[in-house]
């Protein structure tokens, strides 16, 4: 929902945990100094992580790229990751996700997208934090876009925007046909090789 003064972004993912790491990797080499992952725990508050990887290792499921404040701790607005949900009886994907989702009965194997997304009001942050999210935002969005791809479709074949997919997600869906991709209601497909771009 549209909040006067607010600006918003989100991207729907598909990432198994290699292309996390990648990701995770990707943002690291530009963030330092500027930001850190956290997570929230109910005792120890913010717990503040040197990666993404190292936060999903910890068996959250979701962590926020936050500004490191001058004084210490953190500052400002927070840009989400929320993890793709899979299930799947490839033995890989359970032990690199410790097993978490395995089909249920006559369930498909599916996988279902996580997010990278933020929302904030501008005019209630101090001008340091203004200008140090517009960086954060522009940093994470680079590293997501250089290790995912746009390559999916609906199942009309029609091209969606703000949908990505990494290779190791790409290469679990093409090892079985059967394997269903969506969103919610909406399902999904890898583009066709030579349809608008390479798959």
């Amino acid at each position: 929902m549209f909040e006067p003064g607010s600006r918003s972004r989100q991207t729907s993912t598909f990432m198994l945990p290699e292309d996390v790491s990648a990701f995770s990797d990707a943002v690291a080499s530009s963030i330092g100094g500027l930001a850190q992952w956290a997570t929230h725990d109910r005792e120890s508050g913010v717990v503040l992580h040197e990666s993404l990887s190292s936060a999903t290792r910890h068996g959250y499921i979701q962590a926020f790229l936050r500004l490191l404040g001058r004084d210490g701790g953190v500052v400002g607005p927070a840009i989400q990751y929320l993890h793709t949900r899979v299930w799947t009886t490839d033995a890989g994907v359970l032990e690199a996700t410790g097993g978490r989702y395995r089909p249920v009965g006559t369930q498909p194997e599916e996988m279902q997208p996580g997010r990278l997304a933020f929302k904030w009001f501008p005019e209630a942050e101090a001008d340091r934090v203004q200008r140090d999210f517009v960086e954060l935002v522009g940093l994470a969005w680079k590293a997501l876009n250089g290790v995912t791809s746009p390559h999916l479709v609906t199942a009309a074949g029609k091209p969606v925007r703000n949908w990505r997919i990494g290779p190791a997600a790409k290469a679990w869906v093409r090892r079985d046909p059967g394997r269903v991709l969506h969103d919610g209601a909406l399902r999904l497909r890898l583009r066709e090789p030579g349809r608008g771009g390479t798959a």
